[in-house]
């Protein structure tokens, strides 16, 4: 018989009770829950919410380079990673080096949301109160940004005034949902 995950790599005690509850003709989930002695992962529990998250082994999913280069960079902003999970989600414009965007469990999430005034849905929900308003949305490309992209597209093309150029920039590098509509 092939043991559930938790139960393979329980103690040789816990093995034996599973397979006994098995043999008693229990269910194969309330004779892992008795022998483990807990109750199964519950949608929208702490446990269920970073499982796979906590040890780090969400990492996995991005490239190695990408990952080390993120964990090397936290590290050197004084972050503490560890039995923590990057949520992108709420974090400010400082992404990865947020240090309050690496959280421990649930209530981590909810804290920022609630004090950034921010929309949550998914497995944890929260909408900030009516009348707060929620954090305010840049318009449109940094102006710095956008006369040096246009220098270069002047000195790409000569006859370009500085104006077409400026708005040649911002009409290729404008998110569409900056755009505003006509």
């Amino acid at each position: 018989m092939e043991l559930p995950f938790e139960i393979a790599r329980a103690s040789h005690e816990v093995r034996e009770h599973y397979a006994k509850m098995i043999a008693d003709g229990q269910s194969p989930r309330f004779a892992e829950m008795c022998s483990l002695q807990a109750a199964p992962a519950v949608h929208g529990t702490n446990d269920s919410w970073m499982k796979g998250r906590r040890d780090g082994n969400w990492m996995d999913a991005l490239p190695t380079k990408q990952a080390k280069w993120m964990l090397a960079e936290t590290k050197k902003a004084g972050i503490n990673t560890s039995g923590k999970y990057y949520c992108g989600g709420i974090a400010d414009s400082r992404a990865h080096l947020d240090p309050e965007a690496w959280v421990s469990d649930k209530d981590d999430v909810l804290r920022v949301a609630k004090n950034r005034r921010l929309e949550v849905k998914g497995q944890i929900n929260y909408e900030p109160p009516e009348g707060v308003a929620p954090p305010k949305r840049v318009e449109g490309m940094n102006p710095r940004l956008v006369k040096e992209m246009a220098k270069r597209e002047m000195a790409a093309e000569p006859g370009l005034t500085r104006r077409a150029a400026e708005q040649r920039i911002r009409e290729k590098h404008t998110p569409h949902w900056h755009k505003k509509k006509s």
